[in-house]
């Protein structure tokens, strides 16, 4: 009896050990490496809003373990919203089969029969190993009558004597590590989407030993603050994109150049001529800030930028 109780818990035991080490393996058993992507972008501004009938955009980069199959992009309604149809959309790009690694960089149409509201736009990237990356993203559609007013910085790039010095579509943490020198010539374009009725724009150079960081229309001091731009729209009806270059598509003219403004000068170019460029705010050697406010009057909201530059 003794011996069949002995080999009852041998048994017993051996089972158990062998069904712990099954587990155990199982537990530790690789996941297939997936496929990345970096440096998503939806939508103008990366603002994740499309308008039915229009333009969209899509950028993406990609990198396969193996190769690439196909790329998917689903927009898909969210449980608990509401919207005037039932209505999903799909589109499949096959063309970087067989790539390590891509840029996808897309225009296509939302369709016109879209229905307007909140949903989750699903990037899926399928690897020929078999493995599929899948990010979600929020993701809005209007009709061009219901856009929201929501400005953003939509692209703020800067020359140097006609040179590109800094561009926002880049690295945002990486600025530039060269330096003005007296006598450049500075240009910045600022583009400002999804805007509408009254708005000012202020483009200001700021140096950094001044302690001064205004981040609002309010907190501008033209005391403290050499203007390189300032511009603003009046009475628009509809949401459109605001810059301080205007160009006419009809006549194919400019309507409006950005200024230029020379490091060293005597006067900014503040409205009316300019405004002495003395005092506290004497050019100097150094560190300086170049800040972008927007304000849009209508819908009283505000967006900032702060790009740090040097001058020797």
């Amino acid at each position: 009896m003794k011996s069949i109780k002995s080999t009852i818990l041998f048994l017993l035991f051996l089972s158990t050990f062998t069904a712990c080490k099954k587990d155990a393996e199982e537990q530790i058993q690789p996941e297939t490496p997936r496929p990345k992507m970096d440096n998503l972008e939806l939508g103008l501004g990366n603002a994740g809003i499309g308008v039915t009938g229009e333009d969209f955009h899509f950028e993406a980069d990609l990198v396969a373990v193996e190769k690439l199959d196909k790329v998917e992009v689903k927009m898909i309604q969210r449980p608990g919203e509401t919207y005037s149809k039932s209505w999903t959309h799909e589109i499949i790009w096959t063309q970087y089969k067989g790539l390590k690694n891509t840029n996808v960089h897309k225009h296509f149409k939302i369709p016109a029969e879209a229905a307007e509201g909140k949903y989750d736009l699903v990037v899926a990237v399928y690897d020929e190993n078999g493995s599929k990356l899948e990010v979600k993203r929020d993701f809005e559609i209007f009709s061009r009558a219901n856009l929201p007013v929501r400005p953003m910085f939509t692209g703020i790039y800067v020359h140097r004597n006609w040179t590109p010095f800094y561009d926002s579509h880049a690295d945002k943490d990486v600025y530039p590590s060269q330096r003005l020198k007296m006598g450049d010539t500075l240009q910045t374009q600022v583009n400002v989407s999804f805007v509408k009725g009254d708005g000012k724009l202020y483009a200001l150079l700021i140096k950094k030993s001044a302690n001064y960081n205004p981040k609002t229309i309010e907190e501008v001091d033209l005391s403290k603050a050499i203007v390189y731009d300032v511009f603003e729209h009046k009475n628009e009806p509809a949401v459109y994109d605001f810059s301080n270059s205007v160009f006419d598509f009809n006549t194919f003219m400019p309507v409006r150049l950005i200024p230029d403004l020379i490091i060293g000068a005597a006067r900014d170019n503040n409205t009316g001529g300019g405004n002495p460029i003395n005092g506290t705010k004497s050019w100097q050697a150094g560190d300086y800030n170049l800040v972008i406010i927007y304000k849009n009057m209508t819908a009283n909201k505000t967006i900032y930028r702060s790009i740090p530059f040097g001058i020797e």
